[in-house]
């Protein structure tokens, strides 16, 4: 049971905390929110933590990382999975495997310039620790292509040679353009450029050894959806959205965690760190456009039901950053009546955290956990435990 793993002394019995209402006020008092929150995951095979989309909230990732220690130190979960490219991480695992020690600096770029601040930092050693001793696995989620990683850099010399004759030159030198981005007037990036590196990566698939396979397979998902992006028609004013690209990104990544589980004889224990637009359970109780959203944690949740929990992270006021830049942007204060409003009427602390049983009674509510826009949704829906910050703040650069 939970609280026999987690040794809670304040606690008199398991089986009061899932008795009556009185149980649950003691909770409300004795606990923190961090260890409610860790009671409520450590009995999970997957524990998805959110964050909001722009990956810029200081507050949520340093929680994050906190979280992430004590899932793997208490509860004894031994991967880490995190929405950046799969590409980088591969690499690190051959390493590995060859018996060669990763560095924290490859492990930092791995996770990417998303997450390069000191809030994310103190995590790096630790993950690097436990990677080395071998008592823990990481892999990327995305089939995208960080900027200043091996995948960018390197990985795409190590893959060309497979192709025989006029090929590899061909091949070679359009996909090197792309990982440089060296694109002008004379060579821009059309649907036809991305159709012809799309061929190159089919045609490398059938030369793909096992260790390769997987960063073929992935580079094909990418490439054909950037033509399927590129081929698209100017969208009309006050058209509607076609998320079909966002919708095969997700799907996209859930092939990967598939894939990734699959690589143990053993079930995993996964910690998975993405944003919570992707790990949202069901986003079509949305009164927003991103109701036609099929998000990554909706096929998690069809296939893991309750061994998986998706936390999310909201504020009710503050500021943030935007997608790893130094631009930030204010959050107004909560309206009233919201789920952040309610969070901290009558409530003193810096954090409030509501579970699954709060959500539900709560309804359908107005409430920004996801892009920190209004939208109204029955919220236990989407996710099943909520931490609102009284005040969240962006992250702050890393300095060397």
């Amino acid at each position: 049971m939970r609280c026999l793993l987690l040794l809670l002394p304040l606690l008199s019995s398991c089986a009061s905390l899932s008795r009556g209402a009185a149980a649950q006020e003691a909770v409300a008092v004795s606990d923190t929110d961090t260890d409610r929150i860790v009671r409520d995951l450590c009995d999970k095979r997957l524990a998805l933590l959110g964050e909001d989309s722009h990956h810029g909230s200081g507050r949520t990732v340093a929680f994050k990382a906190a979280l992430t220690r004590r899932l793997v130190e208490e509860c004894q979960y031994d991967a880490f999975f995190i929405e950046a490219g799969i590409y980088d991480f591969l690499h690190i695992q051959e390493r590995l495997e060859a018996g060669q020690p990763v560095s924290e600096d490859m492990i930092a770029s791995a996770i990417g310039g998303m997450w390069a601040h000191q809030e994310m930092a103190p995590l790096i050693p630790f993950l690097s620790e436990r990677l080395n001793a071998g008592t823990l696995v990481a892999g990327g989620l995305d089939d995208q292509i960080g900027r200043g990683t091996y995948a960018q850099r390197q990985m795409a010399r190590e893959l060309i040679p497979s192709l025989e004759g006029p090929r590899r030159a061909e091949c070679g030198a359009e996909i090197e353009r792309h990982m440089a981005w060296q694109y002008d007037d004379a060579h821009p990036y059309t649907a036809e450029t991305a159709k012809f590196i799309l061929g190159c990566w089919k045609e490398l698939e059938a030369a793909a050894t096992p260790g390769t396979l997987q960063r073929v397979r992935n580079l094909e998902r990418y490439f054909a959806r950037q033509v399927a992006d590129l081929s698209q028609a100017p969208a009309q004013p006050g058209g509607p959205r076609d998320w079909s690209g966002y919708n095969d990104r997700d799907r996209s990544m859930f092939m990967n965690l598939e894939w990734l589980l699959s690589q143990s004889a053993r079930p995993r224990k996964a910690i998975v760190w993405l944003a919570t637009l992707h790990a949202a359970k069901d986003l079509k109780g949305l009164d927003t456009d991103e109701r036609h959203r099929i998000p990554f944690g909706s096929y998690v949740h069809e296939k893991f039901g309750a061994q998986s929990f998706v936390l999310g992270f909201s504020a009710r006021s503050g500021s943030y950053s935007r997608g790893g830049s130094a631009r930030t942007q204010d959050l107004a204060l909560a309206v009233a009546d919201s789920l952040e409003d309610w969070a901290f009427s009558n409530h003193t602390g810096d954090t409030r955290y509501l579970d699954g049983r709060q959500l539900r009674d709560f309804g359908s509510r107005v409430a920004r956990p996801l892009t920190y826009s209004w939208m109204t949704a029955s919220w236990a829906t989407v996710m099943d435990g909520l931490l609102v910050f009284r005040e969240e703040a962006p992250p702050h650069p890393v300095t060397r």
